[in-house]
């Protein structure tokens, strides 16, 4: 008996502790505001921090295979040299009026650049499911590019784009998708 009014008890106390008033009560009068999409695209300073190619592109040059398959790689291939740090930390801020400006981050490659730069216009498309830039600053090509949306959120934005690939030794035409990691920096 002693030990079912113990097992009473316990459950009592533990129904008490469960059951006691919430430190932070919803008020109806001032109800959390959602964010949309445009706040978390708005609001952000996105830097790149990853790139993938899918397929990946390979080449053969005179029985040398080079493979892209990353972002990296991908700027590697087409700009002639390593990619830089410097190159790396570089920011996009997408503004409410639709402008992009291109920023160059914390560190310059070349002290004589300037900071920052028009980088185009932007707007959404399709229900906000993609973005639309008039020069895409993280296009190799800085061509106009429409960008689907695959993940958003106050801190990270993942898209991706196609890309067509000729291949310079057999002219072979093929297309990949480039996936873009990007990481609020504010």
């Amino acid at each position: 008996m002693k030990k079912a009014i113990l097992w009473m008890m316990a459950a009592g106390l533990m129904f008490t502790i469960g059951c006691t008033e919430d430190e932070s009560p919803i008020d109806d009068d001032n109800p959390p505001v959602q964010k949309t999409r445009h706040d978390f695209v708005t609001e952000g300073a996105w830097k790149v921090s990853d790139g993938t190619i899918v397929p990946e592109i390979e080449v053969d040059i005179l029985g040398n295979k080079i493979t892209v398959n990353t972002y990296w790689d991908l700027l590697k291939q087409l700009g002639g040299g390593e990619v830089k740090d410097c190159d790396k930390d570089n920011l996009m801020y997408l503004n409410a009026d639709s402008t992009v400006l291109q920023d160059e981050g914390p560190t310059k490659c070349d002290a004589n650049d300037p900071q920052s730069e028009d980088g185009g216009k932007w707007n959404f498309m399709e229900n906000e499911t993609k973005l639309n830039f008039s020069s895409f600053p993280f296009d190799p090509t800085q061509s106009p590019q429409v960008l689907d949306i695959d993940s958003l959120t106050a801190m990270d934005m993942h898209l991706s784009m196609l890309y067509p690939f000729k291949d310079p030794i057999t002219g072979k035409e093929t297309t990949h998708s480039i996936k873009l990691k990007f990481v609020n920096t504010k």
